[in-house]
Parts: C-alpha cells; structure tokens; sequence
C-alpha cells in the first residue's frame, strides 16, 4: 500500500491534484479540505498520507487504480471511517468532506442529521445513516486539537479514580488523545476529569463520549 508521497504539486483541480514525482506526475484524489490548503501551494513540495484503492463501474469491465490523499494521517483515518457506511463510496466521502474533520467528526457526534444533510452528495436519509452508523465511532476526531490556546491546561487536572476504568481502556484513550494532537498533559488532565466522578467506563468509546461532552460544556 502507498502510505505517503512527497512531490511538487504541478496543478489543483476541483476534485484533484497532479503531483510531480520524478520522473513521473502522479493524479491524486483530495478532498475540498484538502484542495482549498494546496491551491496556493502550486510550484512547492508537499507531503500527502495516502490510501489506495480500485476503482470500478458496476458491471466490472474497467478497474482503475486510484490515489487518494490527505494532508495528515488523522484526516485519513476518519476517511477511511466515513467510507464504511453502507452507500458512502470513495468519491461521496471526498466531496461532502467540505469542512474540516474535527468539525465533520462533531456534527456526527452531536446528531445533528440536519447541518450533516446540507453536505454534498449527503442528503437527510444519508446522513440518518451516517449518524447511526458513525456517533460512537468519531468522537476522538471531534477531540483534534483546533489550533494553539484551544486545549485546557494541565492545571485543572484531578485526582482521576483509576477504578473507575480498566487500565486498558485508560492506557488507549490516553493513546486516542496524542494520536489526533494534545500533548501528554493535556490527555492525562482529560482523562482525570472525568475519572473524577463516579462513572464506570467500559470502552474507550465511552471515555471518549464523556470526554467529548465535558469539553463541549467547557466551550
């Protein structure tokens, strides 16, 4: 599978971009997230994560492989989660990806079926399936850290009560945390807020929710 490519990007078009390799140029698949970041970026050297896949019509008489790229791994991820509802193919995740995963990831978790459906290629029966199928699988995406002075400090951390969680569970949420942005202090004080109170976490989805909405509270 190739994972990641570096090239300078030749041109951007509305749905992708060709990147020079040499001694080859190489069309990528981005989507508008994406494409909005690199237009300006014609003429420079630019690292993609990527995915490969086949692409085929329904009778099966032409395969073509593609490319698709994302400007980080977190980005590639959730594309790769979006994908798995049934009736979101390569190309409908690309196009309705028009805001950033952080935000995609929450309007999923907040069930708001309404903003979802306004997405292209999405539509409200989509988008009723896209949240049933994806609110406990995307809220460590709606945890990306936004930018500098958008995280708490460290210093409102707790006494988290560790019996409260399997370690486990503890250990891969803290994991979660690092893996879309915060710093190691940051994801301890998450997790010891709400380790704070008397609930049991089963699942890192579940630490995830409860962290999810203890942050929303806070904004």
């Amino acid at each position: 599978m190739i994972s990641l490519i570096r090239g300078v990007v030749r041109a951007v078009n509305e749905e992708e971009l060709i990147l020079a390799i040499d001694p080859c140029e190489i069309t990528v698949l981005i989507p508008e997230t994406a494409r909005r970041q690199l237009q300006s970026k014609v003429g420079e050297h630019v690292v993609l994560h990527t995915m490969f896949y086949i692409e085929g019509n329904q009778m099966g008489s032409k395969m073509t492989p593609r490319l698709v790229g994302f400007l980080s791994t977190v980005d590639r991820e959730f594309f790769d989660v979006f994908c798995s509802v049934d009736g979101v193919g390569v190309r409908k995740a690309l196009r309705a990806m028009v805001r950033p995963t952080r935000e995609l990831a929450r309007t999923i978790q907040d069930q708001d079926v309404k903003t979802l459906a306004t997405y292209p290629g999405i539509g409200e029966a989509m988008a009723e399936r896209i949240v049933a199928k994806l609110r406990r699988k995307v809220g460590i995406y709606a945890l990306i850290v936004g930018g500098p002075g958008q995280e708490k400090a460290a210093e409102h951390a707790t006494n988290g009560q560790a019996e409260n969680a399997e370690p486990d569970v503890i250990r891969d949420t803290f994991a979660a945390l690092i893996s879309v942005g915060h710093t190691e202090n940051q994801a301890r004080a998450a997790i010891d807020r709400v380790l704070s109170g008397k609930k049991k976490y089963r699942t890192v989805a579940d630490m995830i929710d409860a962290i999810y909405v203890q942050r929303k509270d806070e904004d």
